[in-house]
């Protein structure tokens, strides 16, 4: 008789679902296979691949191996993958653009590392290709988006170094602390005025991504229109410090948010609050919307202690 320990050492691992780059590519390389009428034995070289399709090794060994698991090929010692029957039909996968799916990735896992203390203040883009295994012309990308965020700043030679950010408890419940004094005031100001086609056109894309499913690389876009959102209403006041001061915030709010770990019901929540927020504004009801406001940013302080207190 089994016991439940010699159960749980015998069972096999869970495999983690492919990414959704993983599955695009692959349905990329099968229609690639199919229009060039390759047949059984076809011998599939990985860097003719990276070359194809812009992007590195990883995503590709990552799209083999999810078509060796549905048995379209076949990884052979000494040969890499080769195919196992002709391609006849071309599943339908949803667009993604390979490259900003791979920048994506790499701008997540370098918040993570940096949150971590895994990356130091100054570091050689030849070390994050190292550390994160993607191409040179990849951290470029990245590494001049963050410069153009100002969370990067380039160092004479190849050296970058990493601007000031949020990267503790204590200094999130700062900022919370900040921003619950700002931003509930920012919607009271006697000059505030709602930009009702922002507001209509934040809506809509709040209602769009809430009906994405999940992953880890939606954290940035998530962030882009959280912060988007907060920047806006603080220009809507009229008050140029209150900007100043709210743009400083978002800036040193980054990298924490880039590694989204809150869960989605809090990216849910948020974006929900965000409506809630906008419906009062649009009616004319400020102080509602500036008790909203205090509310939203009590919940997400409430939410980031709760998870500084569960043991890593």
């Amino acid at each position: 008789m089994h016991t439940a320990k010699t159960q749980r050492a015998t069972a096999k691992p869970r495999k983690s679902a492919p990414s959704p780059l993983q599955a695009e590519l692959a349905g990329r390389i099968l229609k690639a296979l199919n229009e060039q009428g390759a047949g059984t034995g076809h011998h599939l070289v990985e860097q003719d691949l990276c070359r194809q399709f812009g992007v590195s090794r990883t995503p590709i060994r990552g799209a083999l191996k999810l078509l060796a698991d549905q048995g379209c090929v076949e990884s052979r010692a000494n040969r890499g993958f080769v195919l196992l029957k002709p391609v006849t039909n071309v599943p339908d996968v949803d667009p993604v653009d390979p490259q900003d799916e791979e920048d994506k990735q790499l701008f997540v896992a370098i918040a993570r590392a940096r949150n971590s203390g895994k990356l130091p203040v100054e570091v050689a883009q030849q070390e994050l290709v190292r550390l994160f295994d993607v191409k040179l012309t990849t951290v470029l990308r990245v590494l001049r988006q963050m410069a153009d965020l100002g969370l990067v700043e380039r160092k004479p030679g190849n050296g970058w170094s990493f601007m000031a950010s949020i990267d503790s408890s204590r200094t999130r419940s700062e900022s919370y602390g900040f921003r619950r004094a700002i931003e509930p005031a920012a919607l009271l100001q006697p000059d505030f005025q709602l930009d009702r086609e922002w507001a209509k056109r934040s809506r809509e894309l709040h209602l769009a991504f809430r009906r994405k499913p999940w992953r880890d690389v939606l954290a940035v876009k998530f962030y882009e229109m959280n912060s988007e959102f907060h920047e806006q209403l603080a220009r809507c006041s009229g008050n140029r410090y209150i900007l100043s001061a709210v743009q400083r915030q978002n800036q040193l709010r980054s990298f924490m948010n880039y590694q989204w770990v809150y869960g989605v019901e809090r990216v849910l929540a948020s974006i929900d609050e965000h409506l809630a927020i906008l419906t009062a504004l649009e009616a004319g009801r400020h102080r509602d919307a500036s008790v909203l406001m205090e509310g939203h940013l009590l919940a997400s302080r409430r939410t980031n202690e709760l998870l500084a207190q569960v043991p890593e």
